[in-house]
């Protein structure tokens, strides 16, 4: 039985290691493609000056920027481990899908992004119990982790 235990732990520990990893990849990826877009929004409004940015340019810019917040809110998922963190990545992949419709789109998908939208707000505000306490610097997960070493302490 004891044995058992100790490999849900180091199972546990393996999937919070490999959770960190990804999440530091995602924050290079993230600044990376900050980089990347800092650049675009220079040579297009800077370099270039004389020349108005076109409209599939700057939806291009939009969405990009878009794709950096999701970016970092995936980590804010990755590493806070709570149920409006992965809502919130919806809401925003949801959010950039419908301002870059093309314009060619029919208008059921603007309806259905909406009303997905809607339904997320409504899962958050019906079925997710905001917690006050999940503001402050430690999460759920640290305070698994600071019970379980002063169990062990003991």
């Amino acid at each position: 039985m004891k044995k058992i235990i100790n490999q849900k732990k180091i199972c546990m520990k393996l999937a919070h290691i490999l959770e960190v990893i990804l999440a530091l990849v995602v924050i290079v990826t993230v600044v990376l493609g900050l980089v990347d877009t800092l650049r675009i929004i220079y040579n297009a409004y800077i370099v270039d000056f004389s020349h108005p940015v076109e409209y599939g340019q700057l939806n291009d810019i939009f969405g990009q920027i878009l794709m950096l917040v999701i970016g970092v809110e995936l980590v804010a998922m990755l590493s806070l481990h709570r149920p409006l963190a992965v809502i919130e990545v919806l809401l925003y992949a949801i959010a950039r899908k419908l301002l870059l419709i093309p314009k060619t789109s029919s208008m059921l998908d603007l309806v259905l992004g909406v009303v997905a939208i809607a339904g997320i707000f409504a899962i958050k505000k019906f079925f997710i119990k905001e917690d006050k306490k999940e503001d402050s610097e430690t999460t759920n997960l640290d305070m698994v982790y600071i019970d379980k070493s002063l169990k062990e302490a003991k």
